[in-house]
């Protein structure tokens, strides 16, 4: 469980059997503290994908001097998040594709990109590009495909999670080396690009790849 998530928990005990044990799990496998030093103190940030809200959340009570958005395509997710109490929140029904037109100062996507095809992917970054200002970060937060001992029992959750569960609206898994995602940065014309591997003591082979749009 990551340091302060009791916190974030918290925001989820009276939201349900379902979206408490969520946040619980979600905390236990997921790096958000080693994403947190990318995010910057102060502007306006975009979570696309934002499910019900547990990364907003986290931000809300990290980094408090943020405005926050979110869009994500499912109604129930968002009601959700819109009951956690983050202040002046702002959320926006639509896909991936349907980025809110603003000038943002960080965007971020995390665990969402597996579920598009390359096409739909490429076409996200480059409108992440361009809705972000001029020196504007986009940071995604991805499962790379190895070491392949991580990669395959994640990618069995995730089959179970989207396909078989619907847990995430999505009917393909589409997963990407880490080298590929930053050279699809790199096509969608981001400059300063950073990949990192952020797994270390975690089951999954979790990856962020962080990218600039050009001052």
């Amino acid at each position: 469980m990551l340091q302060g998530w009791g916190r974030v928990h918290a925001r989820y005990r009276d939201l349900g059997l379902g979206a408490r044990s969520y946040a619980f799990i979600r905390g236990s496998i997921c790096p958000f503290d080693r994403i947190l030093p990318y995010i910057p103190e102060r502007g306006r940030l975009l979570d696309i994908g934002c499910g019900s809200g547990l990364w907003l959340t986290y931000l809300s009570l990290e980094r408090p001097d943020l405005r926050l958005e979110g869009v994500d395509p499912d109604p129930r997710k968002l009601a959700i998040a819109q009951s956690t109490d983050v202040p002046d929140l702002m959320l926006h029904q639509g896909s991936a594709l349907d980025i809110p037109e603003s000038a943002f100062d960080c965007i971020t996507i995390v665990d969402v990109l597996y579920l598009l095809p390359a096409n739909d992917k490429r076409s996200v970054l480059r409108a992440c590009r361009e809705a972000l200002r001029p020196g504007g970060v986009l940071i995604v937060k991805e499962i790379d495909v190895r070491p392949r001992w991580k990669f395959w029992p994640a990618a069995a959750e995730e089959f179970i999670a989207v396909l078989l569960v619907n847990l995430t609206e999505g009917d393909r898994l589409h997963f990407q080396s880490l080298e590929d995602l930053g050279a699809d940065f790199a096509d969608a014309g981001f400059v300063n690009i950073f990949s990192e591997r952020v797994d270390r003591g975690y089951a999954h082979p979790h990856v962020m790849v962080r990218g600039r749009r050009k001052g």
